[in-house]
Protein backbone atom coordinates (compact mmCIF):
# COMPACT_ATOMS: atom_id res chain seq x y z
CA UNK A 1 0.00 0.00 0.00
CA UNK A 2 2.58 2.44 0.73
CA UNK A 3 4.66 1.75 -2.39
CA UNK A 4 1.87 2.32 -4.42
CA UNK A 5 1.35 6.08 -2.59
CA UNK A 6 5.01 6.86 -3.15
CA UNK A 7 4.45 5.70 -7.09
CA UNK A 8 2.06 7.54 -7.53
CA UNK A 9 3.59 11.11 -5.97
CA UNK A 10 6.58 10.11 -8.30
CA UNK A 11 4.43 10.51 -11.05
CA UNK A 12 2.71 13.88 -9.54
CA UNK A 13 5.87 15.15 -9.19
CA UNK A 14 7.70 14.54 -12.38
CA UNK A 15 4.39 15.81 -14.06
CA UNK A 16 4.65 18.71 -12.55
CA UNK A 17 8.30 19.54 -13.45
CA UNK A 18 7.43 18.81 -16.77
CA UNK A 19 4.68 20.81 -16.85
CA UNK A 20 7.12 23.76 -15.33
CA UNK A 21 9.35 23.63 -17.94
CA UNK A 22 7.30 23.47 -20.65
CA UNK A 23 5.58 26.92 -19.18
CA UNK A 24 9.09 28.11 -18.86
CA UNK A 25 9.68 27.60 -22.76
CA UNK A 26 6.56 29.57 -24.09
CA UNK A 27 7.60 32.37 -22.14
CA UNK A 28 11.42 32.45 -22.38
CA UNK A 29 12.42 30.32 -25.21
CA UNK A 30 9.73 30.88 -27.72
CA UNK A 31 11.26 30.49 -30.94
CA UNK A 32 9.06 32.98 -32.99
CA UNK A 33 10.72 36.28 -33.16
CA UNK A 34 8.59 39.26 -33.14
CA UNK A 35 9.37 42.25 -35.24
CA UNK A 36 8.99 45.71 -33.58
CA UNK A 37 10.06 49.56 -34.29
CA UNK A 38 12.59 51.00 -31.63
CA UNK A 39 13.90 54.32 -30.20
CA UNK A 40 16.95 55.05 -28.47
CA UNK A 41 15.64 57.20 -25.01
CA UNK A 42 17.82 60.87 -24.79
CA UNK A 43 16.91 62.99 -21.93
CA UNK A 44 15.00 66.08 -23.62
CA UNK A 45 13.67 69.35 -22.61
CA UNK A 46 10.29 70.43 -23.61
CA UNK A 47 7.82 73.01 -23.39
CA UNK A 48 5.31 72.06 -20.68
CA UNK A 49 1.89 73.39 -21.72
CA UNK A 50 -1.45 73.55 -19.54
CA UNK A 51 -3.90 71.89 -22.11
CA UNK A 52 -7.44 73.16 -22.26
CA UNK A 53 -10.77 72.98 -24.10
CA UNK A 54 -11.66 76.56 -25.42
CA UNK A 55 -14.35 78.52 -27.08
CA UNK A 56 -13.88 81.05 -29.83
CA UNK A 57 -15.86 83.98 -29.20
CA UNK A 58 -15.24 85.98 -26.24
CA UNK A 59 -15.27 89.68 -25.67
CA UNK A 60 -14.73 90.88 -29.36
CA UNK A 61 -18.26 90.09 -30.05
CA UNK A 62 -20.93 93.30 -29.36
CA UNK A 63 -24.69 93.40 -29.38
CA UNK A 64 -25.69 96.95 -31.18
CA UNK A 65 -28.96 98.02 -30.27
CA UNK A 66 -31.27 101.04 -31.33
CA UNK A 67 -32.32 103.55 -28.31
CA UNK A 68 -35.68 103.97 -29.42
CA UNK A 69 -38.22 101.22 -30.28
CA UNK A 70 -39.31 101.51 -33.67
CA UNK A 71 -40.06 99.61 -37.00
CA UNK A 72 -36.77 98.36 -39.42
CA UNK A 73 -36.83 100.04 -42.21
CA UNK A 74 -33.79 98.88 -44.11
CA UNK A 75 -31.02 96.23 -43.17
CA UNK A 76 -28.12 96.65 -45.32
CA UNK A 77 -25.67 93.84 -44.06
CA UNK A 78 -26.12 89.91 -43.80
CA UNK A 79 -24.61 87.19 -41.79
CA UNK A 80 -20.59 86.95 -42.03
CA UNK A 81 -20.40 89.87 -44.05
CA UNK A 82 -17.17 92.08 -43.82
CA UNK A 83 -18.07 95.54 -42.73
CA UNK A 84 -15.78 98.35 -42.86
CA UNK A 85 -16.26 101.13 -39.68
CA UNK A 86 -18.73 103.86 -40.81
CA UNK A 87 -20.86 101.00 -43.41
CA UNK A 88 -24.40 100.99 -42.62
CA UNK A 89 -26.16 98.48 -40.81
CA UNK A 90 -29.67 99.01 -40.08
CA UNK A 91 -32.36 101.68 -40.48
CA UNK A 92 -35.34 102.05 -38.35
CA UNK A 93 -38.49 104.11 -39.71
CA UNK A 94 -38.32 107.76 -39.00
CA UNK A 95 -41.44 109.18 -39.53
CA UNK A 96 -42.06 108.93 -35.32
CA UNK A 97 -38.57 110.44 -34.74
CA UNK A 98 -38.35 113.11 -36.97
CA UNK A 99 -42.11 114.42 -35.85
CA UNK A 100 -40.57 114.51 -32.17
CA UNK A 101 -37.49 115.98 -33.09
CA UNK A 102 -39.61 118.99 -34.78
CA UNK A 103 -42.07 119.73 -32.08
CA UNK A 104 -39.39 119.67 -29.80
CA UNK A 105 -37.74 122.52 -31.88
CA UNK A 106 -40.93 124.20 -31.65
CA UNK A 107 -40.87 123.76 -27.65
CA UNK A 108 -37.28 125.06 -27.64
CA UNK A 109 -38.18 128.56 -30.19
CA UNK A 110 -41.78 129.10 -27.96
CA UNK A 111 -39.61 128.73 -24.50
CA UNK A 112 -37.06 131.05 -26.38
CA UNK A 113 -39.58 133.48 -27.11
CA UNK A 114 -41.15 133.45 -23.49
CA UNK A 115 -37.51 134.21 -22.45
CA UNK A 116 -37.17 136.93 -24.76
CA UNK A 117 -40.48 138.75 -23.53
CA UNK A 118 -39.22 138.16 -20.23
CA UNK A 119 -36.27 140.30 -20.64
CA UNK A 120 -37.77 142.59 -23.05
CA UNK A 121 -41.20 143.44 -21.41
CA UNK A 122 -44.42 142.93 -23.12
CA UNK A 123 -46.33 145.19 -26.15
CA UNK A 124 -50.19 145.54 -26.50
CA UNK A 125 -50.21 142.72 -29.54
CA UNK A 126 -48.90 140.25 -26.76
CA UNK A 127 -51.20 141.10 -24.15
CA UNK A 128 -53.89 140.84 -26.93
CA UNK A 129 -52.58 136.89 -27.47
CA UNK A 130 -52.09 136.40 -24.08
CA UNK A 131 -55.76 136.62 -23.96
CA UNK A 132 -57.19 134.95 -26.46
CA UNK A 133 -55.07 132.19 -25.53
CA UNK A 134 -56.76 132.45 -21.84
CA UNK A 135 -60.21 132.67 -23.54
CA UNK A 136 -59.31 129.10 -25.81
CA UNK A 137 -58.31 127.58 -22.70
CA UNK A 138 -61.13 128.27 -20.89
CA UNK A 139 -63.57 127.15 -23.52
CA UNK A 140 -61.83 123.79 -23.88
CA UNK A 141 -61.82 123.39 -19.93
CA UNK A 142 -65.37 124.08 -20.08
CA UNK A 143 -65.92 121.85 -22.64
CA UNK A 144 -64.26 118.79 -20.90
CA UNK A 145 -65.72 119.87 -17.87
CA UNK A 146 -69.76 119.39 -19.28
CA UNK A 147 -68.38 116.17 -20.89
CA UNK A 148 -66.54 114.91 -17.53
CA UNK A 149 -69.98 115.30 -15.08
CA UNK A 150 -71.99 113.87 -18.55
CA UNK A 151 -70.20 111.00 -18.40
CA UNK A 152 -70.01 110.14 -14.75
CA UNK A 153 -73.78 110.31 -14.83
CA UNK A 154 -73.91 107.79 -17.40
CA UNK A 155 -71.33 105.62 -15.24
CA UNK A 156 -74.05 105.75 -12.59
CA UNK A 157 -76.65 104.72 -14.79
CA UNK A 158 -74.06 101.85 -15.80
CA UNK A 159 -74.23 103.39 -19.56
CA UNK A 160 -70.61 104.32 -19.61
CA UNK A 161 -67.27 102.68 -18.08
CA UNK A 162 -65.11 103.94 -15.42
CA UNK A 163 -62.19 103.59 -18.50
CA UNK A 164 -64.21 106.00 -19.82
CA UNK A 165 -64.48 108.21 -16.80
CA UNK A 166 -60.76 107.93 -16.66
CA UNK A 167 -59.99 108.87 -19.62
CA UNK A 168 -61.88 112.13 -19.66
CA UNK A 169 -60.77 113.17 -15.68
CA UNK A 170 -57.13 112.99 -17.46
CA UNK A 171 -58.40 115.15 -20.50
CA UNK A 172 -60.31 117.48 -17.69
CA UNK A 173 -57.09 117.78 -15.88
CA UNK A 174 -54.94 118.65 -18.75
CA UNK A 175 -57.33 121.20 -20.02
CA UNK A 176 -57.12 122.60 -16.12
CA UNK A 177 -53.69 122.86 -16.20
CA UNK A 178 -53.56 124.52 -20.02
CA UNK A 179 -55.88 127.18 -18.52
CA UNK A 180 -53.71 128.17 -15.54
CA UNK A 181 -50.58 128.45 -17.67
CA UNK A 182 -52.58 130.67 -19.90
CA UNK A 183 -53.86 132.66 -17.08
CA UNK A 184 -50.26 133.05 -15.51
CA UNK A 185 -48.90 134.14 -18.70
CA UNK A 186 -50.87 136.72 -18.89
CA UNK A 187 -50.66 137.62 -15.16
CA UNK A 188 -47.37 137.83 -16.23
CA UNK A 189 -47.55 139.93 -19.62
CA UNK A 190 -49.55 142.59 -17.72
CA UNK A 191 -47.52 142.98 -14.47
CA UNK A 192 -44.24 142.38 -16.42
CA UNK A 193 -41.83 139.96 -15.29
CA UNK A 194 -40.44 139.64 -11.92
CA UNK A 195 -36.60 138.65 -11.64
CA UNK A 196 -37.11 135.25 -10.67
CA UNK A 197 -39.49 134.60 -13.72
CA UNK A 198 -37.25 135.41 -16.08
CA UNK A 199 -34.60 133.08 -13.95
CA UNK A 200 -37.90 130.62 -14.41
CA UNK A 201 -37.62 131.61 -18.33
CA UNK A 202 -33.95 130.91 -19.04
CA UNK A 203 -34.30 127.48 -17.01
CA UNK A 204 -37.68 126.67 -19.90
CA UNK A 205 -35.06 127.71 -22.30
CA UNK A 206 -32.49 125.29 -21.20
CA UNK A 207 -34.83 122.35 -20.72
CA UNK A 208 -36.41 122.59 -24.06
CA UNK A 209 -32.92 122.57 -25.50
CA UNK A 210 -31.89 119.70 -23.66
CA UNK A 211 -35.29 117.54 -25.12
CA UNK A 212 -34.41 118.95 -28.20
CA UNK A 213 -30.76 117.48 -28.50
CA UNK A 214 -32.13 114.26 -27.30
CA UNK A 215 -34.15 114.42 -30.15
CA UNK A 216 -31.65 115.00 -32.71
CA UNK A 217 -29.43 112.13 -30.88
CA UNK A 218 -32.22 109.93 -31.41
CA UNK A 219 -32.69 110.22 -35.33
CA UNK A 220 -28.97 109.79 -35.67
CA UNK A 221 -29.05 106.84 -33.82
CA UNK A 222 -31.65 105.34 -35.98
CA UNK A 223 -29.36 104.74 -38.60
CA UNK A 224 -26.82 101.58 -37.07
CA UNK A 225 -23.49 102.41 -38.05
CA UNK A 226 -20.24 99.99 -38.08
CA UNK A 227 -17.86 101.82 -35.53
CA UNK A 228 -14.91 99.53 -36.74
CA UNK A 229 -14.03 96.86 -38.70
CA UNK A 230 -15.26 93.53 -38.24
CA UNK A 231 -17.47 90.78 -39.13
CA UNK A 232 -21.29 90.48 -38.84
CA UNK A 233 -22.10 87.45 -36.61
CA UNK A 234 -25.91 88.04 -36.75
CA UNK A 235 -28.50 89.67 -38.04
CA UNK A 236 -31.56 89.60 -34.83
CA UNK A 237 -33.91 91.48 -36.77
CA UNK A 238 -36.13 91.57 -39.69
CA UNK A 239 -37.58 94.58 -41.73
CA UNK A 240 -41.05 95.88 -41.24
CA UNK A 241 -40.81 94.64 -37.59
CA UNK A 242 -41.52 96.76 -34.90
CA UNK A 243 -37.32 96.86 -32.91
CA UNK A 244 -37.68 97.14 -29.21
CA UNK A 245 -35.33 100.50 -27.48
CA UNK A 246 -32.40 98.36 -26.13
CA UNK A 247 -32.95 95.18 -27.77
CA UNK A 248 -29.71 93.90 -29.77
CA UNK A 249 -30.50 93.81 -33.90
CA UNK A 250 -26.83 93.30 -35.00
CA UNK A 251 -24.11 91.04 -33.76
CA UNK A 252 -20.75 92.28 -34.33
CA UNK A 253 -16.85 90.67 -33.69
CA UNK A 254 -13.96 92.71 -34.64
CA UNK A 255 -11.06 92.04 -36.86
CA UNK A 256 -10.12 90.26 -33.74
CA UNK A 257 -10.26 86.28 -32.97
CA UNK A 258 -10.45 85.66 -29.39
CA UNK A 259 -10.97 82.30 -27.77
CA UNK A 260 -12.02 82.06 -23.67
CA UNK A 261 -10.75 78.62 -22.06
CA UNK A 262 -11.61 78.47 -17.94
CA UNK A 263 -8.67 77.64 -16.14
CA UNK A 264 -8.43 75.69 -12.53
CA UNK A 265 -7.12 77.48 -9.48
CA UNK A 266 -3.67 75.76 -9.50
CA UNK A 267 -3.03 76.81 -12.89
CA UNK A 268 -4.60 80.32 -12.89
CA UNK A 269 -1.33 81.51 -10.86
CA UNK A 270 0.48 79.80 -13.27
CA UNK A 271 0.38 82.09 -16.16
CA UNK A 272 -0.13 85.65 -16.75
CA UNK A 273 -1.40 88.46 -19.22
CA UNK A 274 1.19 88.41 -22.05
CA UNK A 275 1.31 84.16 -21.95
CA UNK A 276 2.15 82.88 -25.19
CA UNK A 277 -0.29 79.98 -26.40
CA UNK A 278 -0.91 78.40 -29.03
CA UNK A 279 -4.99 77.24 -30.25
CA UNK A 280 -5.75 74.55 -32.67
CA UNK A 281 -9.15 74.69 -34.50
CA UNK A 282 -9.82 71.40 -36.54
CA UNK A 283 -6.61 71.34 -38.87
CA UNK A 284 -5.53 74.79 -38.14
CA UNK A 285 -3.03 76.12 -35.73
CA UNK A 286 -2.40 79.76 -34.37
CA UNK A 287 0.16 81.10 -32.03
CA UNK A 288 -1.53 83.50 -29.43
CA UNK A 289 -1.28 85.60 -26.51
CA UNK A 290 -3.12 85.97 -23.31
CA UNK A 291 -4.53 89.64 -23.35
CA UNK A 292 -6.79 89.36 -20.12
CA UNK A 293 -7.33 87.44 -16.81
CA UNK A 294 -10.52 87.19 -15.06
CA UNK A 295 -9.82 87.26 -11.34
CA UNK A 296 -13.35 85.72 -10.13
CA UNK A 297 -14.38 82.38 -10.89
CA UNK A 298 -17.29 81.40 -12.43
CA UNK A 299 -20.22 80.99 -10.37
CA UNK A 300 -21.06 77.51 -12.42
CA UNK A 301 -17.90 76.29 -13.38
CA UNK A 302 -15.00 77.49 -10.71
CA UNK A 303 -12.98 78.09 -13.17
CA UNK A 304 -10.79 81.42 -14.27
CA UNK A 305 -11.97 83.31 -17.69
CA UNK A 306 -8.25 83.50 -19.57
CA UNK A 307 -9.12 85.47 -23.00
CA UNK A 308 -6.23 84.96 -25.64
CA UNK A 309 -5.85 86.66 -28.71
CA UNK A 310 -4.82 84.63 -31.88
CA UNK A 311 -1.69 86.72 -33.32
CA UNK A 312 -1.92 85.14 -36.92
CA UNK A 313 -5.79 85.13 -37.45
CA UNK A 314 -7.30 81.81 -39.09
CA UNK A 315 -9.20 81.75 -42.46
CA UNK A 316 -12.51 83.13 -41.42
CA UNK A 317 -14.16 80.15 -43.22
CA UNK A 318 -12.51 78.19 -40.66
CA UNK A 319 -13.38 80.46 -37.32
CA UNK A 320 -16.77 80.54 -35.94
CA UNK A 321 -18.20 81.45 -32.36
CA UNK A 322 -18.85 79.44 -30.34
CA UNK A 323 -16.82 76.46 -31.89
CA UNK A 324 -14.91 74.69 -29.27
CA UNK A 325 -10.92 74.14 -29.54
CA UNK A 326 -7.83 72.91 -28.23
CA UNK A 327 -5.89 75.66 -25.93
CA UNK A 328 -2.24 75.26 -25.34
CA UNK A 329 -0.66 77.74 -22.94
CA UNK A 330 2.80 77.82 -22.34
CA UNK A 331 4.19 76.73 -18.53
CA UNK A 332 8.08 76.74 -18.92
CA UNK A 333 10.03 73.55 -20.14
CA UNK A 334 10.70 69.91 -18.34
CA UNK A 335 13.67 68.31 -18.75
CA UNK A 336 13.51 64.26 -18.68
CA UNK A 337 12.42 60.84 -20.78
CA UNK A 338 9.64 61.88 -23.34
CA UNK A 339 8.50 59.03 -25.01
CA UNK A 340 5.52 59.10 -27.55
CA UNK A 341 1.56 58.73 -25.97
CA UNK A 342 1.21 55.85 -28.28
CA UNK A 343 3.77 53.91 -26.93
CA UNK A 344 2.53 53.50 -23.57
CA UNK A 345 -0.02 50.80 -22.39
CA UNK A 346 -1.98 49.96 -19.62
CA UNK A 347 -3.81 46.90 -17.80
CA UNK A 348 -4.09 48.63 -14.75
CA UNK A 349 -0.66 49.93 -14.98
CA UNK A 350 0.74 52.41 -17.26
CA UNK A 351 3.67 50.52 -19.24
CA UNK A 352 5.56 49.82 -22.18
CA UNK A 353 8.09 47.40 -23.13
CA UNK A 354 11.96 47.82 -23.64
CA UNK A 355 14.58 45.57 -25.87
CA UNK A 356 17.31 43.90 -24.23
CA UNK A 357 18.97 41.25 -25.23
CA UNK A 358 16.85 40.50 -28.25
CA UNK A 359 14.01 40.26 -25.67
CA UNK A 360 11.04 42.48 -24.56
CA UNK A 361 11.39 43.69 -21.10
CA UNK A 362 8.03 45.50 -19.45
CA UNK A 363 8.75 48.69 -17.56
CA UNK A 364 6.11 50.69 -15.19
CA UNK A 365 6.07 53.78 -15.99
CA UNK A 366 4.46 57.42 -14.31
CA UNK A 367 3.30 59.79 -16.55
CA UNK A 368 3.81 63.32 -15.73
CA UNK A 369 3.82 66.38 -18.06
CA UNK A 370 2.46 66.15 -21.73
CA UNK A 371 3.70 68.37 -24.36
CA UNK A 372 1.30 67.35 -27.90
CA UNK A 373 1.70 63.77 -28.51
CA UNK A 374 4.67 63.04 -26.22
CA UNK A 375 4.81 62.66 -22.16
CA UNK A 376 7.46 62.48 -19.72
CA UNK A 377 7.61 59.66 -17.54
CA UNK A 378 9.42 58.27 -14.41
CA UNK A 379 10.76 54.87 -14.68
CA UNK A 380 12.87 54.97 -17.43
CA UNK A 381 16.77 55.42 -18.75
CA UNK A 382 18.87 57.18 -20.82
CA UNK A 383 19.97 54.76 -23.65
CA UNK A 384 16.75 52.12 -22.94
CA UNK A 385 15.54 51.05 -26.48
CA UNK A 386 12.07 51.42 -26.33
CA UNK A 387 9.35 49.76 -28.12
CA UNK A 388 7.71 52.44 -30.43
CA UNK A 389 6.05 50.14 -33.02
CA UNK A 390 4.43 46.41 -32.53
CA UNK A 391 4.19 46.61 -28.63
CA UNK A 392 0.95 45.14 -29.00
CA UNK A 393 1.58 41.92 -30.48
CA UNK A 394 4.74 40.95 -27.61
CA UNK A 395 4.26 40.12 -24.01
CA UNK A 396 7.38 40.37 -21.41
CA UNK A 397 9.99 37.53 -22.79
CA UNK A 398 9.33 37.49 -26.04
CA UNK A 399 12.10 37.35 -28.57
CA UNK A 400 12.25 40.00 -30.82
CA UNK A 401 14.11 42.00 -34.14
CA UNK A 402 14.13 45.65 -33.81
CA UNK A 403 14.17 47.92 -37.28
Amino acid sequence: MNKKIIAICLVFFNFTILSGCSGKTDAKTDAKTYPVKTAELQNQSHPVNLEYQGITGGSEVRKLSFKSPAKISKIYVIKGQHVKKGDSLVDLDKSDLNLAENAAKAQMDAAQAQYDKALNGAQSEDINKAEIAVKNAQDEYNYCKDLYDKTVNLYQIKAATQQQVNDIKIKLDGSESQLNAAKETLNQVKNGAREEDKQAALAGVNAAKANYDSKVNLVQDASLTADEDGYVVDVLCKEGELQQAGYPVVLIRSEDQVVTAGLSDDDVKKIQVGTKAEVKIDDATADGEVINMVQAPDRQSGTYSAEIKISNPIDNNKYYIGQSVKVYIENGEKSGIWIPITSILNDGQDYVYVVEDGRAVRKNVTLGDTNENEVCVDGLKVADNLVTEGMKNIKAGYQVSAE
